[in-house]
């Protein structure tokens, strides 16, 4: 058979990369990636922190060129020198951190850097009715006068979708899209994607971290490994095991996948005495909360955004004025009015966010750990380092913290710095840890890691742990007993996690305003 009848019977239609390279100051990112986007098709990639996933996404989207190898569409090289030429090219990226502008209208951000004009003038209405109509796409009854940011970032990460779609997009690019959705709106949005490829034969490439996204929504899954195509081959042909070993090893996978130890009897032992009792607590946010804890024990808080999950815990941290209800920690009374006075009774806390609130950049995870601690250092006004950086080496030799712990904390990957985060709490030797989203935005490995943690933490030291988390499967996953927030309330109802299901949760998370959330029987 000739060349040309070979080629004939090759499927060249959809976006494809071909023996993609790419180096950064002599590191390999990339080396030799090939992967396609066929028309209709969702494409799941999952891949460690630093595994080349956001290299290959800038790389498809036009941010950064290659070292080596082809972009092809429909078998036609493409090459691309700025993200507009892929654009222009069908090829729209949504990133992970929200890129429409907050201040300006719906309008105004559909068109922006295309506005319809004639003789110089803007066509208005013309422009409100095709932004409405995009919107209406997407069946997102929005009022295209408003500013973006009026919007709730649910709604804001949908129009960002359509915004792409009115732009001709063949294939859309989605960048952890559902980092700050959670529940019923996580749900929504993958029902749009699956009707985007179905019904409008838009080629996909869904990057999460959430394995169980990946094997709802996507065709094909690939997973990159130290910027190496590991796996690539139909999600239905692809255990979850061999996913999770592919990126953190088999240990981790069988961590994932087994079921938790049953320590069940700590809830109902009638001899134990809780470590923390919370009554009728109210603030500006919390109407009514009541929640009880144990020790050696993970006690899961459930909720959507705004229903007082994590203003809980810093109502406990005396981070939050509390109007009214009591707290019982250890069984003595206690007023949560300000960090240390919570720090000195044995509460830490880990807050969401890592970058604002949880690390100090320019200073190394040695100091960064030590900060809260520094006093147990130092005589007559002389730090100790040696002893300061001996015991952070220790904390973070538990938690297996990766990189040169000498530089500023910044130049480590996510996981590592969410594992500073961690073993700055750890440090401080605390008999109640509250952790708020502990694994947001970290890949596999590093989430089964900090899982693994939480659970011997409270099996092996006593340690009460109190987890805030929108997953779902996390919560089901890591927790013994779980209580779940509505509309700032939240009733002693502690239930095992043991037969639980996340549509359980869902339900009593979206529980009407004036209605406690209670877990069904």
């Amino acid at each position: 058979m000739t060349t040309a009848g070979l080629d004939a019977l090759v499927d060249t239609s959809g976006l494809a990369v071909r023996n993609i390279t790419k180096r950064y100051s002599g590191v390999e990112a990339l080396g030799g990636v090939s992967v396609e986007i066929q028309p209709g098709q969702i494409l799941g990639l999952v891949g460690h922190n630093g595994a080349g996933k956001s290299t290959l996404l800038k790389t498809m989207s036009g941010a950064i060129r290659p070292d080596s190898g082809t972009i092809t569409i429909d078998g036609r090289e493409v090459v691309f020198a700025h993200p507009a030429d892929a654009l222009k090219e069908g090829i729209a990226t949504v990133y992970q951190e929200l890129s429409l502008l907050p201040n300006l209208t719906v309008t105004q951000n559909v068109f922006l850097g295309h506005e319809k004009t004639a003789g110089g003038v803007l066509r208005l209405p013309a422009m409100k009715a095709a932004a409405t109509e995009a919107m209406a796409e997407l069946s997102l009854p929005v009022d295209v006068d408003r500013v973006v940011g009026s919007y709730p970032v649910a709604v804001r990460q949908l129009m960002e979708i359509a915004v792409a779609i009115h732009r001709d997009a063949r294939y859309l690019l989605l960048d952890e899209p559902t980092t700050s959705l959670e529940g019923e709106q996580i749900t929504e949005l993958l029902a749009v994607v699956k009707t985007l490829a179905r019904e409008r034969g838009i080629g996909v490439l869904y990057i999460s971290h959430k394995l169980e996204e990946l094997y709802q929504i996507s065709d094909r899954v690939v997973a990159l490994v130290d910027g190496l195509v590991r796996i690539d081959g139909p999600t239905s042909s692809v255990p979850r095991a061999d996913l999770i070993a592919a990126i953190a090893g088999s240990e981790a996978a069988d961590l994932h996948l087994n079921e938790k130890p049953d320590r069940e009897v700590v809830a109902t032992d009638p001899d134990l005495a809780p470590s923390l009792v919370a009554v009728s607590l109210r603030t500006p946010v919390l109407e009514d909360v009541t929640v009880t804890a144990y020790p050696g024990q993970v006690l899961g808080t459930y909720g959507l955004v705004g229903s007082g999950r994590t203003e809980f815990l810093r109502v406990l941290m005396g981070l939050d004025p509390l109007v009214a209800g009591s707290v019982e920690l250890f069984g003595r009374p206690y007023q949560p009015t300000n960090t240390s006075r919570a720090a000195k009774l044995g509460l830490a806390y880990v807050t969401e966010e890592r970058k604002a609130a949880g690390i100090v950049p320019v200073l190394n995870s040695l100091y960064n750990v030590a900060l809260p601690i520094l006093h147990r250092f130092a005589r007559f006004g002389v730090l100790n380092v040696r002893k300061m950086q001996e015991n952070s080496e220790a904390v973070l030799d538990q938690l297996r913290v990766l990189g040169d712990r000498r530089v500023s904390v910044e130049n480590l990957s996510g996981g590592n710095q969410q594992k500073v985060v961690l073993a700055r709490a750890l440090g401080q030797t605390p008999k109640v840890l509250l952790l708020d989203e502990p694994t947001k935005g970290v890949d596999i490995g590093v989430k089964v890691e900090i899982h693994r943690l939480i659970r011997e933490l409270a099996r092996d030291t006593g340690m009460t742990i109190i987890l805030v988390s929108s997953e779902e499967e996390e919560i089901l996953d890591v927790s013994d007993v779980v209580s779940v927030f509505a509309a700032g309330q939240c009733r002693d109802e502690r239930r095992s996690t043991v037969g639980l299901t996340i549509a359980d949760l869902r339900q009593a998370a979206w529980a009407a305003p004036q209605q406690y959330a209670v877990l069904p029987d």
